[in-house]
């Protein structure tokens, strides 16, 4: 008896242990598997539920569209294109509620900068029609409610946009950009007009400039081997951005990306490193390339492609993000086609539609 006792008491032990483990087993299954280092991380092993936002790429029955600005994951601006007209139109949950602009295309328009400033969109719109010169103007329309648009400035001069975030920015109620000065010497204008409306005012600076943020000026036109500038406009203070003969480096205020060419010419490898040369880390490399011209946006997210692992011929990227903070590089995407950006929001076009990210949702 004294055994059985014995083995029954080993038997309940055996019991409780299988229990147990078969417990924390299914706990460890509920969570995620460590990551394997020296690989990408997926979007949704990062960021477990957050998912990108469809838009459609065709609206009203027949126009093509393309989004330029979101001001939430609802509501988008953008361009949509039928026949021989081009709109500029809100979408609000895939629908066009709002059309800004209606312009024949046989004036080749052209809409840029496109902004949110409170509840008013703000916009340069180019047009030309045949045998004369193009005109450009700045606009304002409320994109919640209704309301005319209005011309801002129609003196935007020789605008330099770059397809950034800061090609139009608000700065303490006024509406800024930068444009070539006139003359034969290399020069910057910062032209600066009223969100109210008003006179349009001018400020050179020497040299060849953009706007990066912040009151943050980097020069623009940098080639191999070139020196990277910051000036602070606000200040007057120059930064010279240290890099080497094989180095194509442009920066924000916070970050630089740094393009290590190699041999043949082509982009190596891609690092991050602060203004100063100090914080810098090998990042990316094979066949990786720089999606978007800004440089660390929101301060934190680089925003890369390279070639496509389901690829189709019209969408044959894979969407990157590299996360500067937790320092890893995530597929946030395959098969994605033309990959835009603005305002804390990427977006790619993807078959027949497009899909968006909001990277504020990523924390």
């Amino acid at each position: 008896m004294r055994f059985s006792g014995g083995r029954h008491r080993r038997t309940r032990r055996l019991r409780v242990g299988l229990a147990v483990a078969l417990a924390a087993a299914g706990i460890l299954l509920g969570l995620p598997w460590p990551h394997p280092p020296g690989t990408d991380w997926t979007l949704a092993e990062a960021y477990p539920g957050v998912r990108p936002v469809g838009v459609p790429g065709m609206v009203d029955g027949g126009w093509a569209y393309t989004p330029m600005v979101f001001m939430d994951a609802r509501t988008s601006a953008g361009t949509a294109v039928s026949g021989r007209r081009e709109r500029l139109v809100v979408l609000i949950d895939g629908a066009v509620v709002r059309v800004l602009r209606d312009l024949d295309r046989a004036l080749a328009p052209q809409f840029s900068g496109v902004t949110v400033a409170g509840r008013n969109l703000v916009w340069l719109e180019q047009t030309a029609e045949r045998g004369r010169p193009a005109v450009a103007k700045i606009w304002s329309a409320p994109w919640e409610d209704a309301g005319t648009p209005t011309v801002l400035s129609d003196q935007p001069g020789d605008f330099a946009f770059f397809g950034s975030d800061d090609d139009l920015t608000v700065v303490g109620g006024r509406l800024v950009w930068v444009a070539v000065a006139p003359g034969t010497a290399v020069r910057t204008e910062v032209r600066t007009v009223p969100l109210a409306g008003g006179v349009t005012t001018t400020r050179t600076v020497d040299g060849a400039w953009q706007s990066v943020g912040g009151g943050v000026l980097a020069t623009s036109l940098t080639a191999e081997g070139s020196a990277t500038s910051l000036l602070d406009l606000r200040t007057g203070g120059r930064r010279e951005v240290p890099g080497q003969p094989t180095e194509l480096v442009s920066c924000g205020p916070d970050w630089c990306r740094v393009l290590v060419l190699g041999g043949d010419g082509g982009v190596a490898r891609i690092d991050v490193m602060r203004p100063d040369g100090t914080g810098r880390r090998r990042v990316a490399s094979g066949g990786v390339s720089a999606a978007l011209a800004d440089v660390a946006r929101l301060g934190r997210w680089e925003v890369y492609s390279r070639a496509g692992l389901a690829a189709t011929t019209l969408a044959d990227q894979q969407v990157l993000l590299y996360d500067i903070r937790e320092r890893r590089l995530i597929t946030v995407t395959d098969g994605a086609g033309q990959i835009l950006g603005r305002d804390g929001w990427i977006w790619w076009s993807a078959a027949d539609a497009w899909q968006a990210l909001d990277l504020r949702s990523l924390t």
